[in-house]
C-alpha cells in the first residue's frame, strides 16, 4: 500500500513541475505577460525604495529574479491546488 501512496506523490510532484515550467515559460516567451511582470518588477523595486530596504538604481534591479521566478511559482500552486480540488 505504501508504493501507490508514494507513487501517488511522485505524480503530484511531477504535476507541479510540470505546471511551474509552463507558467514560467509563459513568463519567458509571452511578450505581454513579460511586460507585465516587469511593471510588477518595477513596482516593488519602488515600494523597496521608498521603504529603504533595498536600493534599486537602474540596472541592479533587487526584485526582478523574485518576480520573474515567484510569479509562476505562486500561479502554478494556485493552479495545482485547484486540480487536487476539483479532481
Amino acid at each position: 500500500m505504501t508504493t501507490v501512496k508514494s507513487n501517488s506523490r511522485w505524480r503530484a510532484l511531477l504535476l507541479f513541475v510540470v505546471l511551474y515550467l509552463v507558467c514560467l515559460a509563459v513568463v519567458l516567451f509571452v511578450r505581454p505577460v513579460w511586460d507585465l511582470i516587469e511593471k510588477l518588477s518595477y513596482r516593488i523595486d519602488d515600494l523597496l525604495n521608498a521603504t529603504g530596504l533595498a536600493m534599486a538604481d537602474g540596472e541592479y534591479d533587487p526584485a526582478s529574479l523574485w518576480v520573474i521566478f515567484g510569479v509562476p511559482l505562486i500561479v502554478a500552486a494556485v493552479i495545482f491546488f485547484l486540480i487536487r480540488r476539483f479532481r
